[in-house]
């Protein structure tokens, strides 16, 4: 009998401008919406009033996760607070041949005429003990924009028929976005006629995917990782700024 020990653990809170967590951070404060039945649960980036909609969907080797839907947040202090006890993906248990997905779609709420450029951070967090070191070796780590395939079937979620075909921002181990772009910050422009802008008539929508292959042995048994998914947005009619490295020049 094989002992699952390998674990997917969240070990930070929500930091920044607004997150939603995946694969070990916590669900954010959201509440639930019957006009955005593509998503089971949404919540917000928030940065100087201006909302960004940002909603999920995640499954577990091919079943929907549990739905969870609480009050939505007020300000963005709120919206940071008392959310630990809350996970979006929260796996102690997990073998070779697991797998999940997490499909997210970005809209803005508010009346910004100008519109909002949507960043997205995906942070790592990796244990220095060799077994987390040879865990995140093993994990592969997919992040697609669901864009579908020549501008068909773009925003159907990681079940839809052109998920696979969507632009890729990257692709590798869970121990290479420790160097990749997405672990600073990265704009979320999958390159629309319409540029980098998202205006209330938009929308832009990701799909990131997790396995863990089979081989090597137990290599990782007892391991743990965990990382943020974070989203933030920044005013168009300026010169382009990614708010997390304001975040952490503060």
């Amino acid at each position: 009998m094989t002992t699952k020990d390998t674990q997917l653990t969240r070990r930070r809170t929500l930091l920044g401008i607004g997150a939603v967590g995946f694969a070990t951070t916590g669900l954010a404060r959201g509440r639930s919406t019957g006009s955005w039945s593509d998503y089971a649960d949404y919540t917000y980036a928030q940065t100087d009033g201006r909302r960004l909609l940002v909603g999920w969907q995640a499954t577990y080797n091919g079943s929907g996760a549990e739905t969870v839907v609480v009050d939505g947040p007020t300000d963005a202090t709120d919206f940071v607070d008392g959310v630990t006890g809350v996970r979006l993906v929260d796996l102690d248990d997990v073998l070779p041949r697991d797998e999940g997905t997490v499909s997210v779609g970005l809209r803005v709420e508010d009346d910004v005429e100008e519109g909002l450029r949507a960043w997205m951070r995906l942070a790592p967090n990796i244990g220095s003990d060799p077994a987390s070191q040879a865990l995140a070796d093993r994990l592969r780590v997919t992040v697609r924009y669901d864009d579908g395939l020549l501008g068909v079937g773009g925003c159907e979620g990681a079940d839809g028929p052109f998920a696979e075909f969507g632009t890729l921002i990257f692709s590798g181990s869970f121990a290479d976005l420790t160097d990749a772009d997405l672990a600073d910050g990265v704009l979320i422009d999958p390159g629309l006629f319409d540029g980098d802008c998202l205006t209330p008539s938009d929308r832009r929508c990701l799909v990131i995917d997790w396995a863990f292959p089979v081989g090597d042995g137990n290599a990782g048994k007892g391991g743990s990782v965990d990382f943020d998914v974070t989203f933030g947005v920044d005013p168009c009619g300026a010169d382009a700024a990614n708010p997390f490295d304001e975040e952490e020049s503060t």
